[in-house]
């Protein structure tokens, strides 16, 4: 039984939600000169994006909806998924 504490801790301790990735803060700037940091969709928004892609795929994503108007479907998951937490 003493074994299997670490073990379950270590499991569980896997379940959580994980760390933001690196943004430079011109980023998040950027982000917020289209949806304000006073909207708490938006605040989902920003933190579920930096959880989902690295500041690169979030770059490329946005590349590739100004050529092609296709956005990056965890970026999309993540804006909707806090358009519905969020009902303003």
């Amino acid at each position: 039984m003493a074994l299997s504490a670490p073990l379950i801790a270590a499991v569980l301790a896997g379940c959580g939600e994980s760390a933001p990735n690196p943004y430079p803060e011109s980023a998040r700037a950027q982000f917020e000169a289209s949806c304000p940091p006073a909207s708490a969709v938006c605040v989902c928004t920003w933190d579920a994006i930096t959880r989902a892609v690295t500041y690169e795929e979030y770059e490329a994503a946005l590349q590739r909806f100004r050529e092609t108007g296709l956005m990056e479907p965890k970026i999309t998951r993540a804006r909707t998924q806090c358009i519905e937490r969020n009902r303003e």
